[in-house]
């Protein structure tokens, strides 16, 4: 058994968060604060001696692992399997006037029925990528992986037990349960 350590980034704040937009497989550009919190990263990540980086196709997940290496040369893998979950025909659709169909749908990751992910795929996907991730890398490689909110917080469910009543809680490190 080899081991790998891993450092998970988010891509920075895009166009569709400041417009509450859906944004899974469709994309939207960084804003400034966005820029900045990659440039933030860059500056957390420095001293850390990465062996190379993974990251989502998705444009923003790309410029961001860009800055956070920007002056390294470390080798950067581009992989679909990194992307976020694919919301179907709700890409792009104002969250809040969507509001409880959204949170029903999220809750059980229920995106089939209009042209994106199930549950299943989803954690097929995930498992999928984070083993060939693993098996692409050596004994003692240090691994950053920029990717997206919705992949982090069911990546915790699938590979680490941690439920969705403890995303909250894992996300600001303060109790689930106020």
């Amino acid at each position: 058994m080899k081991t790998v350590r891993f450092y998970y980034v988010r891509h920075g704040e895009t166009l569709f968060n400041r417009l509450d937009r859906m944004q899974g497989w469709c994309d939207s550009p960084l804003t400034e604060k966005g820029l900045a919190d990659a440039r933030a990263a860059r500056e957390l990540l420095k001293d850390i001696p990465l062996t190379c980086a993974w990251t989502s196709t998705s444009e923003r997940c790309r410029d961001t692992c860009a800055i956070i290496l920007e002056g390294r040369n470390i080798p950067v893998h581009e992989y679909k399997g990194l992307k976020e979950i694919n919301f179907g025909t709700f890409e792009a659709v104002i969250q809040h006037e969507n509001i409880t169909e959204v949170n029903r749908r999220r809750q059980l990751v229920h995106w089939k029925d209009v042209g994106g992910d199930s549950y299943d795929s989803l954690k097929e996907r995930i498992l999928r990528t984070y083993q060939y991730i693993y098996d692409c890398s050596a004994d003692g490689d240090t691994v950053l992986i920029v990717s997206h909110g919705g992949v982090w917080l069911w990546l915790l469910n699938f590979l680490l037990g941690i439920g969705q009543k403890d995303f909250f809680a894992v996300k600001t490190g303060k109790n689930a349960n106020p």
